[in-house]
């Protein structure tokens, strides 16, 4: 477990500090600069400040108590929230301009006992149009997705976690295979990143806006690939489905912990077993891990307690971890990068899956067809020295 330490001494001065305006935009330089995902500003007794890197809350020197009250005030202001109205959650979002690029900021207000609680996701477009091989792809498992994206139709599913890197694996597979040739458009809540070339609109509940009125409409306007954010209901379900057997390419997430119990899961929901069969071509299960250090990282052969959780040999073999050092402020970690499974469904698995069989069934059929579980893949990087082996342990199910 890391261990929530200061790192990095605020750099402002008593000047800044009497500016909430300075401190906030302070904190947020702090949090791009060390490639934070989220911020977290709390009070009790004292302020509390934390930022998210690698997936794990590091804790940060707070801004004064005294200028708390007036640093939520501008970040509501900011984000288009009630200042007048602190007893109720509120979210917003606004963009801003730090350290030379725009970032989108969501916003959300929760009140608390000692005060209004204050969580900030930052999306950085920067980190999220990436090209396939930077998000950790081996190249066996990049190569068969890349041939699910050359079909043109049926629908492609994206799994996980929530901040498990699906909506960065949707951005680069769309920024991919996006032409003047072909019309995408999306259908997100909320649009997190814009991209050129790209029809996107975003659900807005108060206006009856969500995502089943927006697909029933969506083949009006004449799309090649639609992009739903989310599966979330039968409804919804139901009709991305429809639009996949019209001839589309569908994109969408869903929340399930392997790629084989994508099909249990949609079944489960209410979506007619022959539909799935018919028209899943491709579900993509992802997690993401911290990677090691390569400033600092050493060899070490593992306890006999981790070797056998990992149900490895115990042949002496050596896998890495992170010392700590100035280039990764003493965390052992750089970086994040995915861990992936692949299911390409063949007629073996569509017979199993009309006929509801059990995950475990269609699991053993996908990896007879060269499916890696999300474990095999962390065990491959944990081996080439890339990962630590008790995080592949961590981030992944026993079973997987």
């Amino acid at each position: 477990m890391v261990e929530r330490v200061d790192f990095m001494k605020v750099k402002v001065s008593d000047t800044e500090y009497s500016s909430a305006t300075a401190i906030v935009d302070s904190v947020l330089s702090q949090a791009v600069e060390q490639r934070a995902t989220d911020i977290h500003l709390e009070t009790e007794e004292n302020v509390s400040l934390r930022f998210r890197i690698n997936g794990f809350l590091y804790n940060f020197p707070p801004p004064p108590k005294e200028f708390y009250q007036a640093i939520v005030t501008r970040i509501k202001v900011l984000a288009n929230l009630d200042i007048t109205e602190s007893r109720i959650p509120q979210s917003g979002a606004y963009k801003a301009t730090v350290k030379g690029g725009e970032v989108n900021l969501r916003i959300s207000t929760y009140p608390t006992i000692f005060g209004e609680a204050v969580a900030i996701r930052i999306l950085d477009k920067r980190n999220i149009l990436l090209g396939f091989d930077q998000l950790g792809f081996q190249p066996e498992t990049l190569a068969r997705y890349n041939k699910v994206l050359e079909e043109p139709y049926g629908i492609v599913l994206v799994t996980g976690p929530t901040g498990g890197g699906k909506s960065t694996t949707l951005y680069s597979s769309l920024n991919k295979i996006k032409s003047a040739r072909i019309h995408v458009i999306t259908i997100e809540d909320p649009v997190e990143y814009h991209i050129s070339g790209l029809v996107q609109a975003q659900i807005n509940l108060k206006a009856g806006f969500n995502f089943a009125t927006g697909l029933r409409s969506i083949l009006r306007q004449d799309p090649d690939v639609v992009m739903v954010g989310e599966i979330r209901d039968k409804e919804t379900a139901s009709i991305s489905f429809q639009v996949a057997q019209t001839g589309q390419l569908v994109f969408a997430t869903l929340h399930t912990n392997t790629a084989p119990g994508a099909a249990t899961r949609l079944t489960d929901m209410g979506v007619e077993p022959f539909l799935v069969a018919s028209s899943v071509i491709g579900v993509l299960s992802q997690t993401l891990v911290r990677t090691l250090c390569d400033s600092c990282k050493k060899e070490y052969q593992p306890s006999s307690e981790i070797i056998q959780e990992a149900n490895l040999k115990d042949d002496g073999s050596f896998f890495c971890r992170g010392k700590g050092c100035n280039q990764c402020n003493g965390t052992g970690y750089k970086g994040r990068t995915g861990l992936f499974e692949l299911m390409i469904p063949n007629d073996e698995m569509r017979e199993l899956i009309l006929k509801k069989a059990a995950t475990e069934s269609i699991k053993k059929v996908a990896q007879k067809a060269g499916m890696e579980t999300l474990r095999e893949d962390g065990m491959k990087k944990a081996r080439e020295g890339k990962i630590a082996l008790p995080d592949v342990l961590r981030v992944t199910k026993k079973d997987s």
